[in-house]
C-alpha cells in the first residue's frame, strides 16, 4: 500500500541545559536541527541553573554571577529566535527556576513582590516572544518539567505517566527514555527528553547516568495522531533522516 502524504507539524522539546553548566556543542546541534526543521513549537525547560541562589555548597574558587547566567541563556534565545522566527517558543516552569523564589522567601522576603524580580520580567521573555507556562498541553499531549526521579531510563517516564494518566514528556532526570502503555481507553506514551548540560559537571561525583539529547513529536496537522522520537546525541553527533549532525 502506498503511504499517503500528510501535512505535518513538529514540536521539539529541549531541556536541562543548566547554564552555566551547559555543553555548548550540544546546544549548537540543537540549534542547527531547529534551524533546519522550523518546528511549529519549541518547548524549553530548565535552561538556567540558578546555582548562585541554590541551597547547596558551592566551590569558593568559582565566580557565581546570576546576571551572566541569564545573559548567556538570552544569547542562546536570540540565536534560536533568529533561526526560527515563526516558531512558538514556550518556557516551562521548573524546580531550578523556583530557586529564586525560595531564596527570596528565605533571605529577602521584602523583595519578593518586586515586578522586576518576577521570572518573565527578569528573564526578558517578552523580548524573545517566549510564553511562560507551568505545563503545556498540545493535542492531548502534556509537556511538563517533571519531578519524579527513578533509577533507570524510562522508569521516571513510567512514574510520570502513572501520575498524569495521559501521553506526555518531561525532563528533570537528564535521561532519555520512552514508556508505552495500552489500556481499554487508548494507547499512551511518555518521553524522557535527555539534557543539554555537561555530563561531567563539577558538582557530580563519578559517572552520572545522564544522556545528551532531545525529543521530537511529529503531529499530523489536521488530526491528533502523533509520532514521538527521542534523539540521542552521542559523542556530539546524531542522525536525522539521511543527515548527520555533528559538532566540528
Amino acid at each position: 500500500m502506498k503511504p499517503r502524504a500528510h501535512k505535518k507539524e513538529r514540536v521539539v522539546v529541549l531541556t536541562d541545559w543548566h547554564v552555566p553548566f551547559e555543553d555548548s556543542a550540544v546546544l549548537e546541534l540543537e540549534l542547527a536541527f531547529c534551524r533546519d526543521e522550523q518546528p511549529k513549537i519549541i518547548v524549553f525547560h530548565e535552561l538556567h541553573d540558578f546555582y548562585a541562589v541554590s541551597k547547596y555548597d558551592k566551590d569558593p574558587n568559582r565566580k557565581f554571577d546570576l546576571q551572566d547566567e541569564i545573559d548567556t541563556v538570552n544569547r542562546w534565545m536570540h540565536r534560536f529566535r533568529v533561526a526560527c522566527p515563526k516558531s512558538r517558543f514556550i518556557l516551562l516552569d521548573s524546580n531550578h527556576l523556583n530557586r529564586l523564589k525560595r531564596f527570596l522567601w528565605a533571605e529577602a522576603p521584602a523583595l519578593e513582590s518586586l515586578r522586576a524580580l518576577k521570572l518573565p520580567k527578569l528573564l526578558e521573555l517578552e523580548r524573545f516572544g517566549i510564553e511562560f507556562k507551568e505545563t503545556f498541553v498540545y493535542k492531548k499531549v502534556l509537556f511538563k518539567h517533571g519531578n519524579i526521579v527513578r533509577k533507570y531510563s524510562s522508569y521516571s517516564a513510567r512514574g510520570e505517566f502513572e501520575k498524569e494518566g495521559m501521553s506526555g514528556s518531561s525532563g528533570h532526570t537528564h535521561r532519555l527514555g520512552m514508556y508505552f502503555h495500552r489500556l481499554r481507553g487508548g494507547e499512551y506514551v511518555w518521553v524522557e527528553t535527555g539534557c543539554g548540560c555537561d555530563l561531567n559537571a563539577e558538582y557530580i561525583e563519578g559517572i552520572a547516568n545522564w544522556q545528551h539529547g532531545f525529543a521530537v513529536f511529529t503531529f499530523e496537522a489536521d488530526g491528533s495522531y502523533f509520532y514521538p522520537q527521542v534523539i540521542p546525541i552521542v559523542h556530539r553527533k546524531f542522525m536525522w533522516g539521511h543527515k548527520m549532525y555533528h559538532h566540528k
